[in-house]
C-alpha cells in the first residue's frame, strides 16, 4: 500500500491530473444534515457503478456568492475553454486580461475550496480544473413552507 499524500491521495496521485475525475462538478448551498444524506446516497450509486459528479457544498447561499463571483466564474469558464488547463497563472492572467496578483489570489482562493487544483512544476504554478461542466444547484425556499394556517 502506498503512503498518502498532504491531501489524503496516495502518492501515485499526487498529481491532481492522475486522479480520477467525473466530468461533471456540482456546486451546491445545502445543510450539513442534507450534504451528510446526499454523500451517503453518492456511495450507494458509485458502489452500483453509476458516475456521480464531484460536489463541493456551501451553507449559505451568501457564501456561494462571496466565492464565486463573476470573475472568479470567468477565469472557471476560461479554464474549461483551454481543456481544463493554463500553462501557468501568469498565461491564465493574460488570457483574462487581469492583473497576475488577482489571478493568483482568485486560482489561491477556488483551489482552497476545491474548485480547481494547482499543479506545481518547477517555478511554474499551473491552475487545473478537470470538469468538462460545472452544475450550481441553489434552491431557494420561501417562508411559506410551514404548516400554518393564515387567520380567515
Amino acid at each position: 500500500m502506498t503512503d498518502p499524500t498532504d491531501d489524503g491521495w496516495p502518492d501515485k496521485y499526487s498529481d491532481p491530473r492522475d486522479r480520477p475525475h467525473p466530468s461533471v462538478l456540482r456546486v451546491t448551498v445545502e445543510s450539513f444534515d442534507q450534504m451528510r444524506d446526499d454523500t451517503l446516497d453518492t456511495i450507494g450509486a458509485l458502489s452500483e457503478g453509476e458516475e456521480q459528479p464531484a460536489v463541493v457544498s456551501f451553507s449559505t447561499v451568501g457564501e456561494l456568492r462571496k466565492i464565486l463571483t463573476d470573475r472568479r466564474l470567468e477565469l472557471l469558464q476560461t479554464l474549461m475553454e483551454t481543456d481544463g488547463a493554463a500553462e501557468s497563472i501568469t498565461a491564465l492572467a493574460e488570457d483574462l486580461d487581469r492583473d497576475y496578483r488577482t489571478v493568483h489570489d482568485d486560482v489561491s482562493l477556488l483551489a482552497d475550496y476545491g474548485l480547481l487544483f494547482v499543479i506545481e512544476e518547477g517555478q511554474a504554478k499551473r491552475p487545473y480544473l478537470p470538469y468538462e461542466r460545472i452544475h450550481l444547484d441553489v434552491e431557494l425556499v420561501g417562508a411559506r413552507g410551514s404548516e400554518e394556517q393564515a387567520p380567515a
